[in-house]
């Protein structure tokens, strides 16, 4: 079973001659069991082997004539190949979709039912016997030419080995007809077929393409209502809409809005724990379908109106969402517990936007976050069943607020990024650049100091001091280590601020040597 698995992740990497390969091993060791030709011959179609593929699901039969989806399959190639030209996909779908239709053929018109007759049924076969062999399947699909998918030199098997493929006697034209209606009102029960063979009822809200084509080809636009396809959440016309389990449908963002507060179906309260831990919201194809076709027009101002949103999320310098909680400082990772339902938001349209970024400020008792801040890069989120999340961030650009503002329970700024001042004068230039040398050793004298269990944990949350670098003005930011000793150092946010808002490197890296100074003293005592 290991073997079948892993063929089966081959072929869908289509690696279809590994697959092969390990199917092969697997019928090396048990070569009467008829559930490996079967997945063979999957494989084997999936890559364009037809014929091949048809010989091993018949041998498949050979071994086991009830094995219902090997005779399904053989069924829809054969109509494939040796129909002079495609059914309606509707009327096939719904009759192969049944789970009470054995090998009977499929019904078609009149002319290419004694077509497909003649070809399938050998002349024994139309006087009552119902047995087909090996060789007459074989010749009747040399007779379709299809040189891609049989070699017409090539014997399907020993005569022994294959037959009662199909026990289905020739109907009459009436027959067919009352047969015909009996398998599209199956279909109409909703059910489904499972690849082992069992049938299960179709669950609330699953679409298949059949439902699409029996659906989008009867239906009359004069029936089709704008308010019929709205949201109950947003009261506008669904877009990306999802179905979940309890059958209720809604636009993939408010239902993702509401399962931030709480895991239940906004309509009928039903738990969706299960469905908010799988985060697979599949769109519902049926819905979007009839959309498409029937309010395209409608669904064109839907997308304007998604489109305009998703820019003004994009913007980085109007409007920035920004997470009150802690300092932050440029290329020092800072990793976030996300669980407010307003900051889930948050982050969710931050990836959906593309820019991946958002403002990072402390609070501020009087305007409700700091003048200056530091924009974090998003680099992994790792969600948690209960659709909390862990953030895993960078810092990024320094920026100061201009303009304060609240969307949807976050907060959001208008802001105008900082770069240091750089240097121009080489004398003055020189100096930094002593003073930069002087404060790094002092730094790495002070960090080899701690003691090793406030060493190794500092390791582990901001990983190890950033080498010193050769242009101290390289970056608009200055010296990375700078803001990584800012971090670690255990200075009131207050004072880490004042240092983050300051835009002379040599101011900076004076108040980080007055710091550490003051912690070399304490030590000493």
């Amino acid at each position: 079973m290991l073997r079948i698995y892993r063929a089966e992740s081959y072929a869908g990497l289509h690696e279809f001659k590994t697959a092969v390969e390990d199917l092969n091993f697997v019928i090396s060791k048990m070569p009467n069991w008829p559930e490996v030709y079967f997945r063979k011959a999957k494989v084997l179609h999936d890559s364009g082997f037809i014929g091949d593929a048809l010989k091993l699901f018949l041998q498949c039969l050979a071994l086991d004539e009830d094995f219902l989806p090997a005779k399904l399959e053989v069924e829809k190639t054969l109509c494939d190949l040796l129909s002079p030209e495609p059914v309606r996909e509707s009327l096939k779908e719904s009759a192969w979709s049944s789970p009470h239709i054995r090998s009977k053929p499929l019904a078609l018109d009149s002319a290419m039912e004694e077509s497909y007759y003649e070809i399938q049924l050998s002349p024994q076969q139309q006087l009552g016997e119902s047995e087909v062999t090996v060789e007459s399947v074989n010749a009747s699909l040399n007779r379709a030419q299809s040189a891609h998918a049989l070699n017409s030199t090539e014997k399907f098997a020993k005569e022994d080995g294959l037959k009662r493929v199909s026990s289905e006697p020739l109907l009459s034209g009436q027959e067919k007809g009352a047969l015909l209606k009996r398998k599209l009102s199956l279909s109409e029960q909703d059910m489904l077929l499972c690849e082992d063979g069992r049938s299960k009822l179709k669950k609330q809200g699953e679409t298949t393409k059949r439902d699409i084509a029996l659906v989008c080809g009867t239906l009359s636009e004069d029936l089709i209502d704008v308010s019929d396809f709205e949201c109950s959440l947003c009261m506008r016309l669904f877009f990306e809409p999802v179905t979940t389990p309890c059958g209720h449908t809604f636009c993939k963002n408010c239902l993702e809005r509401c399962l931030d507060h709480a895991p239940q179906c906004p309509l009928c309260k039903e738990s969706l724990k299960e469905y908010l831990a799988s985060r697979k919201y599949c769109i519902t194809e049926l819905l979007e379908e009839l959309i498409v076709k029937y309010l395209s027009d409608e669904l064109s101002e839907r997308k304007k109106i998604h489109d305009e949103e998703t820019a003004e999320y994009s913007n980085l310098t109007k409007n920035v969402p920004v997470f009150v909680c802690t300092m932050a400082y440029p290329t020092v990772p800072c990793p976030l517990h996300v669980f407010e339902p307003r900051y889930r938001l948050m982050i969710r349209r931050s990836m959906e936007a593309g820019t991946k970024q958002f403002g990072m400020c402390i609070s501020d008792s009087q305007n409700s976050f700091a003048d200056y801040g530091c924009m974090l890069q998003i680099r992994n989120i790792h969600f948690l069943p209960d659709g909390r999340s862990v953030v895993d961030t960078v810092g990024g650009k320094r920026f100061r607020v201009l303009r304060r503002g609240m969307k949807d329970g976050y907060c959001t700024a208008d802001i105008e990024y900082l770069e240091d001042i750089k240097v121009a004068d080489e004398e003055d230039l020189k100096k930094l650049r002593k003073l930069h040398d002087f404060v790094y050793n002092q730094a790495c004298r002070w960090f080899r100091s701690l003691r090793n269990k406030f060493r190794t944990q500092i390791l582990q949350h901001f990983g190890p001091m950033p080498d010193r670098e050769e242009n101290i003005q390289a970056t608009p930011n200055g010296p990375a280590w700078c803001w990584w000793l800012l971090a670690v150092l255990p200075v009131d946010p207050r004072y880490q601020l004042s240092v983050l808002s300051m835009m002379s490197l040599r101011e900076r890296l004076i108040k980080i040597q007055h710091i550490l100074t003051y912690f070399s003293r304490d030590q000493s005592k």
